[in-house]
């Protein structure tokens, strides 16, 4: 069985993880969209 410790410690890593992938994906949209474009974005929308 899982302790609460651990079970937060598994949660704020994949909070993290997922935080991370996020702030790259929006970077790769922005760099998208600004080689189409020629402007930069000043915000991207992600879910």
């Amino acid at each position: 069985m899982m302790t609460r410790e651990e079970a937060l410690r598994r949660f704020k890593a994949a909070k993290q993880k997922k935080m991370n992938a996020v702030a790259a994906l929006e970077e790769k949209m922005k760099q998208a969209y600004e080689e189409r474009t020629g402007m930069k974005a000043n915000y991207v929308v992600t879910l």
